[in-house]
């Protein structure tokens, strides 16, 4: 099963932070990516452990971080290493509560829009893409859970047995409040390997989270060696033409790679992991914001070169806005988009 494209709808309402406070989150990138590159240099590719060629010519800078794409699988790399210190200032210091602000909702109606409008979609294509190869609903278990978004999503569309796991305090503190529940679990990051190594689900879910994993390597072998899963169901960003938007339009805050993003998946890397460690692709949905991306990085650099210019910022908002879903179609068709979410089966 294979679906593209998703209605932009009233996705910019979770995105409006990006338009109104581009300058601060903007600095907040720039001091991430200053840490990052003081880490020691990588030598091997996240995605196969390849060794990386970071030679000049191989490499493109964006925020004076240097990126280069794998010879051997293709994925997207940072040039330095992913350090316990630099996970952890990301993730868990101070509780998670710095990483939680970029997830958190305010009060419960806040929450059950973000998982109707974002999280319900992709419980429910998990669901088709489960009764297509004639699986019902199982035991799910949801790896880097956050506040609990997809876990509520997937109860709601039929999954009984459901439970997330999380490194913050906060997010699982937060979710656990907003379902009313105690499905969310917390653990240290180091945990991971081991709670898969112990896991009973039948399917395993990472929503948003590969691409944040110190060793993902290490979890996908974790996976492939744990007989209880049968599936493994992942979002991951793609390295696409957002990630070109984002070098020409420096001073307009990167949504993709940057940050807590230090790499990219593209298709080959995907199927790379996926021979590897024995998955089979069954179902995917291919869809991205690259177009959303084009619209604010021109929006904003127009409301930064000169405030007279306020004609034009109506033209494009109303000339652009009603165009980003075909736009996007396009790029969504061809598999060129930012983002794609799949699920794999184990092979026998």
């Amino acid at each position: 099963m294979k679906r593209y494209s998703k209605p932009f709808g009233k996705l910019l309402d979770f995105k409006r932070e990006f338009f109104d406070s581009n300058d601060s989150k903007l600095e907040e990138f720039r001091n991430i990516a200053s840490i990052y590159s003081s880490q020691p240099r990588r030598l091997a590719c996240k995605n196969c452990g390849y060794q990386l060629d970071v030679s000049p010519s191989g490499c493109f800078v964006k925020l004076r971080v240097e990126y280069c794409l794998c010879s051997r699988c293709g994925h997207c790399n940072g040039a330095y290493e992913d350090t316990d210190a630099f996970c952890r200032s990301l993730y868990t210091d101070d509780r998670g509560e710095s990483y939680a602000k970029n997830y958190a909702a305010v009060d419960t109606q806040q929450y059950r829009n973000r998982v109707s409008e974002i999280y319900l979609p992709k419980a429910n294509f998990l669901r088709d893409a489960l009764a297509e190869i004639g699986e019902r609903p199982v035991r799910l278990a949801d790896f880097g859970a956050g506040a609990g978004y997809f876990v509520s999503a997937a109860m709601e569309c039929g999954f009984s047995d459901v439970t997330g796991y999380e490194p913050s305090e906060t997010l699982v503190n937060l979710g656990n409040a907003m379902m009313g529940s105690n499905r969310l679990i917390g653990h240290d990051l180091s945990d991971v390997v081991t709670l898969i190594e112990r896991s009973d689900a039948t399917v395993a879910s990472f929503i948003g989270v590969l691409e944040h994993l110190q060793k993902p390597r290490d979890i996908l072998k974790a996976l492939s060696d744990n007989d209880h899963i049968k599936y493994v169901f992942f979002s991951v960003p793609l390295f696409s033409p957002t990630v070109v938007l984002e070098s020409i339009f420096q001073e307009v805050m990167p949504r993709h790679l940057t940050g807590r993003h230090t790499h990219l998946y593209t298709e080959n890397s995907i199927q790379y992991f996926c021979d590897e460690f024995r998955f089979n692709r069954k179902s995917e949905w291919w869809f991205g914001l690259d177009i959303c991306d084009l619209y604010r990085s021109v929006l904003i650099s127009l409301q930064k070169a000169n405030t007279t210019n306020a004609a034009l910022q109506t033209y494009w908002t109303e000339s652009f806005m009603p165009l980003i879903d075909e736009l996007q179609n396009v790029l969504d068709k061809r598999q060129a988009c930012s983002e794609v979410h799949m699920l794999l089966e184990k092979k026998k």
